[in-house]
């Protein structure tokens, strides 16, 4: 095995012809001996085997030359044969080709034949051999014209055999040595370290590129240990491992850190195989440098965490800059309520619309923004509740109805009857999706119509397709320009959005809705002639639900005298919106500026219903509010007020043991609408606590 990876090997081919010339010797001494000694009548020569031994004794000796050139000392082996070949077939001619010595003389050349490289150099030797034998026959030995005849069709024969089989030996060796040159070329050109140890370890052979990995000579890694390029030994657990990858698959595969001469790491991957020789399993080994690719990897894993942190940074700022807009802007909304519910004429009524309008405006396109951090967080959730399809659809077209009508735009919505009336969905979400898609097709549509359908496409025991289509007249938008349309941030055209103003985050956000819903969102448009967008849900059929009585709200108005109210709120301009709304509607409210206030005041009185501000300087609402559930004071509706708008704030409210939860900003009638869910009868005040 040794000298296999070597790009030049030629030590094995050295030991066969010298075991070849030994052999010679050998058998020389032998026959020296049986001749003299056993035959001594027999007619043979002396001198032809002492030439023979000497010289095949030469060749034994001279093949142990540290500094021996290959291919000459071939040669001269070469010449030893054609010397044993004489002397066989003077032996045979001595002993009129006695059926022994020709045996002999057939082994000896068969055995010779085989030994030669090449075809060529084969037949020269064997008809050397013809033509000696014949000379011989004529003119040395002493038989008869028959038997010289017999001879001479035997040998013929005995060549061609001869040669047909060297002939293909030659070519069977020839292709074997084309196929190991390949082999050596691979090895020795690959980049891949190959390492050949022996059983125990020790490193028999290497090809050029491990010495170039490991900045050694070739001298010194053969015969060390693959250990000594090791950082650190493996644990008695990784080499079991290792060795039962090897028993069972004859392969293992393991990432290491390496040190080179200079004390330099590098990061490897190592292959282990098994090859058999002699009976004998050699493991080889094949190192890749994998430290580009490592080093590669943690840069872009860092560039990861790096652009987590920014995306987590951003999310934050956002959530920090929403609640900040959002505080003063339900002072803005909230006192234009206020201000709707006072006499004023024409043109104060036109402000007042003008301001409600703008804030509306503005508090979608805050919502937009939060929603666009929520789909690159990751953080989107559906909050499944049972939910009216119908009424969902219809709420939206009503809601929307008076601006396509100030357009002169004929809306109308056709929800399918036979549509489960309860079906569970993430209601908000769902409107919020028809809202962007219809809103978009009003603002884009100067005549004609804007349709809304919703159809049931499939129904499959609690399972429910549904298909919703929205369809315009509008501007239409052209092919070329269509894939833009659910990219965040984009419009068709810069023109378009100084026409009619928007963020270009309405349809991205809901395609991301759509397919958390498990569905998807496509378009077919034409420009001059209108829009359709079409979308496809999955939702599950809600089991029947018994309607506890607080959790009913009573569309007619309420009588909400005697109803005692806590204010928690830190903001004094919210804090004055909030008390002037229930003075409106006739509720006699109490505030408190912090959390750990409100503990103090239901001491003193006892509260219906408290508004906790979510996020106060001493205590914020959260803990608030444990403190009022852990309490013994009778338990109030406690319903949070925050600027926060994400589903996991109203989750942690939830958690904390509040009831519901009113986002800011908000309007005097969603106000009502929240208290009327929660007080339609006296008693639902104590079984909602």
């Amino acid at each position: 095995m040794k000298g296999a990876l070597s790009e030049k090997s030629s030590g094995g081919g050295i030991r066969f012809y010298r075991v070849i010339s030994m052999c010679g010797a050998v058998g020389s001494a032998l026959f020296f001996v049986f001749f003299v000694l056993m035959l001594p009548s027999e007619k043979e020569l002396i001198w032809d085997r002492v030439l023979v031994f000497l010289y095949c004794s030469y060749l034994s000796i001279y093949g142990f030359k540290k500094d021996i050139i290959p291919h000459k000392y071939i040669k001269q082996v070469y010449i030893g044969y054609y010397l044993i070949a004489t002397q066989a077939i003077l032996s045979c001619a001595l002993s009129n080709f006695q059926p022994f010595n020709f045996l002999i003389l057939f082994i000896i050349s068969q055995i010779c034949a085989y030994s030669f490289r090449r075809s060529n150099e084969t037949l020269v030797y064997l008809i050397y051999i013809c033509i000696a034998n014949f000379l011989c026959l004529h003119f040395i030995s002493d038989i008869s014209k028959d038997q010289m005849n017999l001879f001479t069709c035997f040998l013929l024969g005995a060549t061609f055999f001869q040669y047909t089989t060297s002939r293909i030996k030659a070519d069977f060796i020839f292709g074997m040595k084309v196929k190991q040159d390949l082999l050596r070329s691979l090895i020795t050109k690959t980049e891949t370290a190959i390492l050949l140890t022996d059983e125990k370890g020790r490193i028999i052979d290497i090809n050029p590129r491990s010495a170039e990995l490991f900045g050694y000579t070739k001298e010194e890694i053969i015969d060390q240990d693959f250990k000594m390029f090791r950082k650190t030994e493996l644990s008695p657990e990784e080499v079991e491992l290792g060795l039962n990858e090897l028993n069972q698959n004859k392969f293992w595969i393991a990432e290491a850190l390496l040190v080179r001469k200079d004390k330099s790491e590098i990061f490897a991957r190592i292959s282990i195989t098994m090859i058999s020789n002699g009976g004998k399993q050699y493991p080889v080994y094949r190192v890749d440098d994998i430290t580009a690719i490592k080093n590669y990897q943690s840069e872009i894993l860092a560039a990861k965490e790096n652009a987590e942190e920014a995306t987590k940074a951003k999310g934050q700022f956002l959530a920090v800059m929403s609640h900040e807009i959002r505080t003063p802007l339900n002072g803005v909304i909230a006192t234009a309520s206020l201000l709707r519910q006072t006499q004023l004429n024409i043109e104060q009524n036109d402000y007042v619309d003008i301001i409600k309008k703008s804030g509306n405006n503005l508090l979608m396109l805050i919502n937009d923004i939060l929603e666009f951090s929520k789909m690159e967080n990751g953080k989107m959730q559906l909050d499944l509740q049972p939910s009216d399809i119908g009424e969902i659809v219809i709420d939206v077209v009503d809601l929307l109805r008076s601006p396509a009508e100030s357009k002169g735009l004929k809306i109308s919505a056709n929800v399918l009857n036979s549509i489960p009336p309860r079906l569970m969905v993430d209601g908000f979400r769902l409107r919020q999706i028809i809202l962007n898609l219809v809103g978009n097709a009003i603002k884009f549509t100067s005549k004609g119509y804007v349709d809304v359908s919703c159809n049931e496409v499939l129904i499959n025991k609690n399972k429910v397709k549904l298909s919703f289509e929205i369809k315009d007249t509008g501007i239409g938008i052209p092919k070329d320009k269509q894939h833009l349309l659910f990219q965040s941030f984009t419009q068709v055209d810069s023109s378009t959005s100084r026409k009619f103003g928007g963020t270009g985050l309405g349809l991205s956000i809901s395609k991301e809705l759509v397919e958390l819903m498990g569905g998807s969102i496509t378009l077919e448009s034409e420009e001059g002639k209108g829009s359709i967008f079409r979308f496809f849900i999955h939702c599950e059929i809600a089991a029947n639900e018994e309607k506890t009585p607080h959790a009913i709200a009573n569309s007619s108005e309420c009588d909400y005298k005697g109803l005692k109210v806590l204010i928690a709120e830190d903001n004094p301009v919210n804090q004055q919106v909030l008390r002037q709304m229930m003075t409106n509607i006739g509720i006699v409210s109490e505030v408190v500026d912090d959390g750990s206030k409100v503990e103090e005041a239901m001491s003193r009185e006892s509260f219906d219903v408290i508004f906790m501000d979510m996020q106060m300087p001493e205590m914020d609402g959260i803990q608030a509010t444990l403190k009022v559930r852990a309490s013994k004071v009778k338990q109030p509706i406690i319903i949070a007020i925050s600027a926060n708008a994400y589903s996991e704030d109203r989750q942690d409210c939830i958690n904390a043991g509040m009831n519901d939860f009113l986002s800011k900003p908000f309007d005097l009638d969603q106000l009502k609408g929240i208290l009327q869910k929660w007080i339609h009868n006296p008693g639902s005040i104590e079984q909602a606590a």
